[in-house]
């Protein structure tokens, strides 16, 4: 007998996988089908997956394939269901932007509350009037159908918030953000919740043979050894990243335990009843981004969650689904039920957007997005009805209404998409009219591990406050038909025998180093991508789409020309020049060309972190000033125009870093007014200073000027100059220059001048200066991409010139159609 019916399970074993096998095939290429017709429409795939599973449902697979009864036959997926969720969840925190996130916590905590708050409260409301219909047997108190109900409108879908507004590139934005931030939130607190309710109670269908103190034992010691689990990981992480030194995946064996340990670890309160969906998302959030073990780890699992777990994970939803069972006891609950969470959740939010002063069309749309239900209530559907507390009927009907939040949600997502999208489109990205306070996106690209430090040395410098900077995105295109040509030398045979130097040959590996030393040692957040490099046509169209999905506030790009040895600046590949140009063309945000000169006289001073930085510009500046401050030296060039106030709205930005020193020089024509002599004004100080411009010395006046606006003209460049003063040169932040000129000569004698004074001067590209300062320049009309002060600046070729950014500020949008009004992160 005992042989029989081990055969009889082993049977029905293999028939349970074959059967997920088949439908699994079936629903991710049903889904793909369905999607076709539903993405031109902005829809999620989810919402294809869905429809796919319940068609497969329905075609009665499991009778013909499973040919034996045993219990909870019907409960199939509940295993892969909970392996999917631990391994997306861990993705998600992993692939989390905790500053963006933490700047948005204010935010997030009232619309949280106030959602969970008002759909606890209508559920014990209305819990009575629903007794009847939710249970036909009655054979538990109405105060526990309150409890589970109150938890069952309260929760919201982590899962399927998040993986639909990451397909929708919605996690970006600050309504997407505020969306995912939420859900998650609400469901870790349901998921405490459900875990202290279920301890008060015998739940002898979750864990049979144990009472509730036990079980409530067995959470505590789940909990601790989680605890433990996050305490071992960055140091078992960082000896795996040591193991792997100079390569840029690990090894296959030790991926695979990391993997299991993952399911392991998620698994912790599994075991004992309870939910792993907290567990696995803070082991994402506490796992270390820098190494090779975090990108082996996200390399390993984004694919299969992406094209084969989540597509499954949605389709089982379609096929919990009994078309056979449907009556009007099973529609009416669901459909009932549906409305009370989205009354619950409107109300909540409409009570959080009043206080939070945010639109009313955000508040509905957001109640809408956090009824999402999914696979989330499963585990409180079947715990109630194993308990008796409500009929097997009202399970179905909770499946039902979990299908329908879930469904109605894509429309509603595809509203914030496009919403998001025009109001991205149609904003104002411009840094000289971007709020001090407000966060900065960027976007940085590279095309290799030389230019690599330097441009993340730049990005260091902007980001004044690692712990408030959202994740920096480095874009790097690797050349992927570039190969070694000609015979080795004798030291490269020798170098390639070695494992690690040669798996660092590939390039996406040497510019992880770079990466990881600058996450290291500033703390910030750097996400590298890699695509091959397709041609300049190809290449700009994907930087510019990439911004978009980044929803990036500045895009950096590394100018066509590189530096020799020598100082001269050459152009290797022209199609790099052609890219720039495009990318100019396309750019929905500030753009700007850094030109590096790593063989500068005065130091690398843009190769390593600032916080360990010893470059000889450093020690030479403090020599010469004794005990003055010292820093990286940093000037910006005005003319005049948009373009020239761009550059020194980006300049005070990098003012704002301690390690900057910044000085702002003025060209005007004729002869230089000193403001003492304006009765208008009564300046502070002002003093005559100099600087060696190479072969003359330039007299220059500085003003530090702290006066109010009164009386300064309405012009754009006026204003920009005088905040400049007000809040920077008053302040003793910054220095300000005025350079008289006679034309356009006397500009580029100037320009040159500043070789040897400054490791970067940034300059606005040009094209609405004034043109009686850059009329008869040949930079404009031979290298458009720069402009004029830009090539005399940036092809230089003396070792004494520094670095050199060249700034575009995106062209003033047209008046939007519609008017989107989402508070900035408090």
């Amino acid at each position: 007998m005992g042989g029989s019916a081990d055969c009889a399970v082993q049977n029905v074993s293999l028939d349970t996988l074959f059967l997920i096998v088949i439908q699994a095939a079936a629903v991710v290429v049903l889904g793909k089908f369905i999607h076709l017709s539903l993405r031109r429409h902005n829809q999620p795939s989810a919402i294809s997956q869905i429809i796919a599973g319940i068609m497969v449902g329905s075609l009665g697979l499991h009778d013909m394939i499973v040919h034996v009864d045993v219990e909870n036959v019907e409960d199939t997926y509940g295993w892969y269901v909970s392996e999917a969720r631990i391994f997306y969840m861990f993705y998600v925190g992993l692939e989390a932007d905790l500053a963006a996130l933490w700047n948005d916590k204010f935010r997030c905590t009232i619309v949280t509350y106030a959602s969970v708050a008002t759909c606890l409260l209508l559920a014990a409301f209305v819990s009575g009037g629903i007794y009847g219909s939710m249970m036909h047997t009655p054979v538990r108190s109405p105060e526990l159908l309150a409890a589970v109900l109150m938890l069952t409108l309260a929760n919201t879908a982590s899962v399927d918030v998040t993986r639909m507004a990451a397909e929708l590139k919605l996690t970006a934005t600050d309504g997407g953000r505020l969306v995912v931030a939420t859900a998650i939130l609400t469901n870790i607190i349901c998921i405490v919740g459900e875990g202290v309710f279920s301890c008060m109670k015998l739940a002898s269908s979750r864990t049979p043979g144990y009472s509730a103190p036990e079980r409530l034992g067995m959470g505590v010691l789940a909990l601790l050894k989680v605890g433990v689990a996050l305490a071992l990981l960055r140091p078992v992480v960082a000896f795996i990243n040591r193991r792997n030194a100079g390569r840029h995946r690990i090894g296959n064996w030790e991926l695979v335990l990391l993997l299991v340990a993952v399911s392991f670890i998620g698994n912790f309160p599994e075991h004992a009843g309870f939910d792993g969906m907290p567990a696995s998302f803070l082991l994402g959030l506490a796992f270390p981004r820098e190494g090779p073990v975090a990108k082996s780890v996200i390399d390993a699992i984004a694919y299969p969650l992406h094209a084969l777990a989540l597509p499954f994970y949605f389709g089982t939803m379609g096929m919990r689904i009994n078309f056979g069972a449907m009556s009007g006891a099973i529609v009416v609950p669901a459909v009932l039920v549906t409305l009370l969470g989205l009354v619950g959740k409107c109300l909540g939010t409409m009570g959080a957007a009043r206080y939070l002063k945010m639109p009313l069309a955000d508040a509905l749309r957001l109640g809408v997005l956090l009824n999402v239900k999914g696979h989330v209530n499963m585990i409180d559907m079947s715990f109630a009805s194993k308990e008796g507390i409500w009929a097997e009927q009202a399970l179905m009907a909770m499946v039902v209404g979990s299908i329908i939040s879930t469904v109605i949600a894509g429309p509603v997502f595809a509203v914030l998409f496009r919403k998001e999208k025009e109001a991205y489109a149609c904003s104002d990205q411009a840094l000289d009219h971007l709020a001090p306070d407000k966060e900065l996106r960027m976007l940085a690209c590279v095309h290799g591990a030389r230019g690599a430090p330097a441009m993340l040395s730049l990005l260091d410098l902007l980001a004044t406050t690692p712990r408030a900077q959202p994740t920096i995105h480095v874009l790097h295109l690797f050349d992927a038909g570039r190969k070694h040509v000609g015979p080795k030398r004798y030291h490269q045979r020798v170098q390639d025998s070695d494992k690690h130097v040669d798996r660092s040959i590939d390039y996406a590996t040497q510019v992880n180093r770079a990466v990881d030393l600058f996450t290291s040692v500033t703390g910030l957040s750097i996400h590298q991508v890699d695509i091959a490099d397709r041609g300049a046509a190809v290449d700009a169209k994907n930087i510019h789409l990439f911004t978009e999905d980044v929803r990036a506030g500045l895009l950096l790009v590394p100018y066509h020309k590189e530096q020799r040895y020598d100082g001269k600046m050459v152009c290797r590949r022209d199609d790099r020049r052609q890219l720039n140009r495009e990318v100019l063309e396309l750019a929905p945000c500030t753009i700007g060309i850094f030109a590096d000169r790593p063989f500068w006289s005065g130091g690398a001073s843009f190769q390593l972190p600032t916080k360990i930085s010893k470059s000889e510009e450093t020690m030479t500046t403090a020599r010469n000033q004794g005990d003055q401050k010292v820093g990286t030296q940093v000037a910006t060039v005005f003319l005049g125009g948009p373009d020239d106030r761009e550059a020194v709205a980006f300049a005070c930005r990098l003012a704002k870093n301690d390690a900057v020193r910044l000085t702002a020089i003025r060209f005007v024509l004729g002869v230089t007014q000193d403001l003492a002599n304006d009765d208008r004004r009564t300046p502070t100080t002002s003093a005559d200073h100099s600087y060696d411009g190479g072969e003359e010395v330039l007299s220059v006046v500085v003003h530090d000027d702290g006066f109010d606006d009164a009386g300064v003209s309405d012009h754009p460049d006026e204003r920009c100059m005088s905040a400049f003063r007000r809040e920077y040169v008053a302040k003793e932040r910054a220095e300000y220059v005025e350079k008289a000129v006679s034309g356009p000569m006397d500009v580029v004698e100037a320009l040159r001048g500043t070789a040897g004074a400054f490791a970067l001067v940034v300059v606005g590209r040009g094209g609405r200066q004034p043109p009686e300062l850059v009329v008869g320049l040949e930079g404009w009309a031979e290298f458009p991409e720069v402009g004029p002060a830009g090539e005399i600046l940036a092809s230089n070729d003396s070792l004494e010139m520094g670095s050199v950014l060249v700034v575009q500020q995106k062209m003033p949008p047209p008046p939007p159609s519609f008017h989107l009004d989402i508070p900035p992160a408090i």
